[in-house]
């Protein structure tokens, strides 16, 4: 079961063990919906393990990535295959559907590429020459939904920025009271990051 959905992670429950595997954003707003209105959970994640962190020094850190698709793990395998594309920057920049960038990929078109988020031209080109003449399964894909999400919904962060309270051991009444009372008093939070801040300088204000 799930512990908690996040922008891009999910805190996965198996037994007595709590896993959190990073997702794209999309996939997370997709588990978010179903949580909410049919409360089941996918039985499978197809992950890819990682270490993050420079190998010259550092810390390293263990990381999951999760899909809910084989072919989307896969695609992601490959994208990030890329010199100059790590896996946090494919976690944003996938927003549009896995084979409309394929397509691009395989007839070369780096404008398309550039518009993805965090892909600048020296990248897009480097995409279509890594990966051009790779893409052609992908390309085929029925896949019409993208991996992630370019901004977060203001419903969305009302129900990601409601999760955190809970988790934090608020009442659903009071953790529904903030959440409203935060979102009409500040119209340009972009982040449960943000939300987490105004609560906490609205709660020193009030001391």
């Amino acid at each position: 079961m799930y512990d908690r959905i996040r922008r891009t992670s999910v805190l996965l429950r198996v037994d007595s063990l709590c896993y959190e595997i990073f997702v794209p954003s999309g996939i997370a707003s997709r588990l978010r919906a179903a949580a909410e209105g049919e409360g089941k959970n996918p039985v499978t994640f197809y992950t890819i393990y990682y270490i993050d962190g420079g190998l010259g020094g550092g810390h390293l850190t263990p990381k999951l990535v999760g899909f809910l698709e084989p072919i989307d793990r896969e695609f992601f395998e490959a994208f990030t295959t890329v010199p100059g594309v790590g896996f946090m920057k494919a976690l944003k920049c996938l927003v549009q559907p896995l084979n409309e960038i394929a397509r691009a990929i395989e007839r070369g078109d780096t404008a398309f590429l550039e518009e993805l988020p965090y892909i600048g031209a020296k990248t897009a080109e480097r995409i279509v020459t890594e990966l051009r003449g790779k893409m052609t399964k992908f390309a085929l894909a029925h896949s019409n939904q993208p991996l992630s999400i370019e901004k977060e919904s203001a419903v969305e962060l009302k129900k990601e920025a409601l999760a955190v309270l809970l988790q934090l051991e608020y009442s659903r009444a009071e953790a529904h009271r903030m959440v409203e009372d935060i979102f009409s008093k500040h119209k340009n939070l972009k982040s449960t990051e943000d939300f987490l801040r105004k609560v906490f300088e609205q709660g020193q204000a009030v001391k």
